[in-house]
């Protein structure tokens, strides 16, 4: 495979001159500059001819339809109008996932601009969905959410570009001609590990769990609208509570709605405050008219200041009987708990923390398994001016979850124990062979240890102990420094492009050491290093990376490893040996990294 450079036409000076009425159109640069002559191995491609247009928009590219993806009405018209001071005047509008999806099957729109925030799924389901339905699909997010947590986790999901609403406009006007242009637009602060607060551990599975626990979604509902399995979401849910040190699905919620996770709440947004409560209560009613189970605004006497039909229907009462009631007139309890929910609710109102209960109880005399939540809000003193609540009936599945949870639970320890037999047992031998007290030299111990320590590590992989941390880094310096130790001569290196690309240097070049461990690398035998880089679309280059020589000793623990690294990069891993010959592959598809 040749190494593939384009240029644009106009910026060759041999390039063929055309007709004064017709234009070159733009291809995307692997370089910045070209060359006068293409450098050895590489293949100068001119771009198609096409008729010169009078509407050549910012940035030197034609019009493009957009598709906007937002919430928020204001935000999708100030995104509408920039587009159009940009000249693209061809723009869709939707304000969800389903909404997105179809417009998107339907109008294939160029270019995406979507939030995360986004009711049901969230705006990384859509990514990875849109991505998957069109893996050329250009993606740009302009969110209000915690841009060092959420950029690192687009960027993995196949987004071209992130941009935080909290910049300049100026910055999101040059993102668009930027992605358009098929580069690559991530600030690099927003790429740095460690700076994505509290949700920093989090996959991106398990954030769209916590967006639509937040929402009020029960494990049913969850599990349909991501397409996964009834357990699978309890199992989720479990990691969650676990990663966030937290016992109930309404401190999960309150964390989520702290971080922006909620679609029309901002990030860093706290307890509603009375004062603020006149202008909020129109989002806060919106809130709870949307939420899929019965749910409740009180004031801290009790006295109910709103709730939504969903609430009406299942306690069977009107709006004008609902409504400034206490819980003293909620006829649907016995007598018995009506006198004794009055003062249990005024001891949580002291408290001020969330509260979460599942009961046995009677509603029109009928038996019920009911699981309350409330959330307390604070005026501006830090007193308790009021509680947000709701309700969930669970009494036709509990039985059912029950089992899920036994089956679940049982599967996790079961899961767990075997993990914690397999690290024990590393750590036992390698304590072992420690207390042998060999001298160094001896011959074997050097690499028994290694690999030890590689078992240790392909459990760390599997286990999701291991972060991807991507960097932009120059891929050709990566290798060569991978090389460091053994004999340049063995190795021959050809077709190595010089560009930056975004990759994980560490894990990149632990991959490296594992490949080359599957080789004798000595004088008798030569390893030879292949790479090939191909310019796709959106400013991805395609990248394969073939090692080849002769086999050394067969290895399950380094072939293994190889093989978990290459997945953690989400790249493709394959291995064939003939005789005592190797060929050793890695097919990695990188975004390309600005020169600034």
């Amino acid at each position: 495979m040749s190494t593939v450079s384009y240029w644009p036409i106009t910026a060759c000076r041999n390039g063929p001159q055309l007709p004064q009425n017709q234009r070159w159109l733009w291809t995307p640069a692997v370089r910045s500059t070209p060359p006068s002559h293409p450098a050895p191995g590489h293949r100068l491609v001119y771009a198609h001819c096409a008729e010169r247009t009078p509407d050549t928009q910012e940035g030197g590219y034609s019009m493009v339809t957009v598709l906007l993806v937002d919430p928020t009405p204001i935000v999708r018209s100030a995104l509408r109008d920039l587009l159009e001071s940009m000249g693209h005047g061809s723009v869709d509008e939707a304000i969800d996932v389903p909404t997105a999806l179809t417009l998107a099957r339907e109008k294939h729109p160029q270019l995406v601009i979507l939030e995360m925030s986004l009711p049901g799924a969230g705006g990384l389901d859509l990514l990875r969905r849109l991505k998957a339905r069109d893996p050329e699909q250009m993606l740009l997010v302009y969110s209000g959410q915690n841009p060092a947590h959420f950029a690192p986790l687009c960027f993995q999901a196949g987004a071209s570009g992130f941009v935080s609403k909290d910049a300049d406009l100026t910055g999101l006007r040059k993102a668009i001609v930027d992605v358009l242009a098929g580069r690559a637009h991530f600030a690099r602060e927003h790429m740095q590990p460690g700076s994505g607060g509290e949700l920093a551990g989090l996959t991106p599975r398990e954030l769209a769990v916590l967006q639509l626990i937040a929402e009020g979604n029960s494990n049913l509902c969850i599990a349909e609208q991501l397409r996964i399995s009834f357990k699978t979401v309890s199992t989720y849910k479990g990691h969650l509570r676990e990663k966030l040190h937290v016992d109930s699905n309404v401190e999960l919620a309150e964390i989520a709605r702290r971080n922006g996770l909620v679609a029309g709440q901002e990030s860093g947004v706290g307890a509603l405050t009375a004062e603020a409560l006149p202008l909020e209560l129109g989002m806060l009613r919106g809130l709870v008219d949307a939420a899929p189970n019965p749910m409740f605004v009180r004031t801290i006497e009790g006295r109910l200041l709103f709730c939504n039909q969903r609430f009406l229907d299942y306690y069977r009462v009107s709006a004008e009987e609902a409504l400034n009631s206490g819980h003293a007139d909620a006829r649907w309890f016995s007598p018995a708990l009506r006198k004794t929910i009055p003062e249990s609710f005024r001891r949580l109102v002291n408290e001020g923390v969330p509260f979460a209960v599942t009961n046995r109880i009677e509603i029109f005399g009928e038996p019920r398994v009911v699981h309350y939540w409330m959330v307390p809000y604070r005026n501006a003193s830090g007193q308790p001016a009021g509680m947000l609540g709701g309700l969930h009936d669970i009494t036709s599945s509990e039985e059912h979850l029950i089992e899920l949870r036994d089956r679940t639970l049982g599967a996790e320890a079961r899961l767990r124990q075997r993990t914690e037999f397999y690290m024990a047992s590393l750590t036992e031998l390698a304590e072992r062979l420690v207390g042998m007290d060999l001298p160094p030299t001896t011959p074997g111990l050097a690499d028994l240890s290694g690999r030890l320590a590689r078992l240790r590590r392909i459990c760390d992989l599997e286990d999701g102990q291991v972060p991807s941390v991507p960097v932009s880094s120059e891929l050709r310096a990566l290798i060569e420094h991978s090389l460091t130790g053994h004999t340049a001569s063995l190795f021959g290196v050809s077709g190595i492009n010089s560009d930056r690309v975004w990759v994980d240097e560490r894990l990149f070049s632990e991959w490296m050491g594992s490949a080359l461990s599957l080789f004798h690398a000595d004088s008798d035998a030569l390893i030879t290093l292949r790479l090939d880089m191909e310019a796709h679309e959106n400013g991805r280059l395609g990248t394969t990376l073939e090692i080849s020589g002769r086999v050394a000793a067969g290895s399950v623990i380094d072939r293994c490893h190889a093989e978990r690294l290459a997945e953690h990069l989400q790249g493709r891993f394959s291995y064939a040996s003939h005789e005592n010959d190797a060929t050793v592959t890695l097919e990695l598809e990188l975004l390309r990294a600005s020169l600034e």
